[in-house]
């Protein structure tokens, strides 16, 4: 009887340890402003919330994923490498959603989206986010956004092969370079570069199921092109805690 009350009072001790050494630790992390994961989690979405309610129509919204493909499509970039993707908001039933179109190895979920901003930002699957606006007349904004939607009812899949003279398949920078040239009649021009990195050819080729003979020498619109033109403006970077 004895032995088994000592074992008892044993296991209370060190569950009273236990408390006291987790109480000790969150309150030393406190003391180093280091947050909980609950604390990052609100200031995360603190973030989207702020751009949320600044968006408008037509902004472009661009995001750096964590995955090993965007790191790789960071670097196809010349000036800016910090986004990995990026797509244009719509404000629709009450919410934002956001066009956009990303690969798909296998093929099931390469056409193009209309998906939730939050979903579009989720922390758990980006560094971080940026909110740009193009200088665009409300018509003009019409116009783009009704180019966009039609991508989307059409359900144009990704352009695996970065063909920008064909407009059966688009990637998200090609979609967003055309909607601007119909949307402000050639005003809005999105500039190409010519890929002939051969460091980066192991990459296209491994993720995006191409031939080298499918993209050397082509011409592709590389994502930091979309928010440097003279007729964008960067409002606001942002990264997740």
């Amino acid at each position: 009887m004895k032995q088994r009350w000592w074992i008892y009072g044993f296991v209370l001790m060190a569950a009273a340890c236990r408390i006291t050494s987790d109480k000790d630790k969150s309150e030393d992390d406190a003391s180093l402003g280091i947050k909980s994961a609950n604390e990052r989690k609100e200031a995360n979405q603190a973030k989207i919330n702020e751009m949320r309610s600044s968006i408008k129509d037509g902004d472009l919204i661009l995001r750096t994923g964590t995955d090993f493909s965007s790191e790789q499509v960071k670097l196809l970039s010349l000036k800016d490498k910090t986004y990995s993707h990026g797509g244009i908001a719509v404000h629709d039933s009450g919410d934002i959603y956001i066009y956009h179109v990303v690969p798909d190895y296998f093929h099931f979920n390469d056409k193009v989206r209309k998906e939730k901003l939050d979903s579009f930002c989720n922390p758990a699957q980006n560094l971080g986010f940026a909110h740009a606006r193009y200088n665009l007349e409300p018509a003009e904004t019409k116009v783009f956004i009704e180019y966009l939607d039609k991508q989307y009812q059409q359900k144009v899949p990704f352009d695996m092969r970065f063909h920008l003279s064909t407009d059966d398949s688009l990637y998200c920078s090609e979609m967003v370079k055309k909607g601007l040239i119909l949307a402000t009649n050639n005003r809005i021009r999105i500039e190409n570069i010519r890929f002939n990195d051969s460091s980066k050819f192991k990459m296209v080729r491994q993720h995006f199921k191409v031939k080298d003979k499918d993209f050397v020498g082509r011409e592709i619109v590389p994502i930091d092109n979309l928010f440097l033109h003279p007729s964008c403006q960067v409002i606001k970077r942002y990264v997740f805690e």
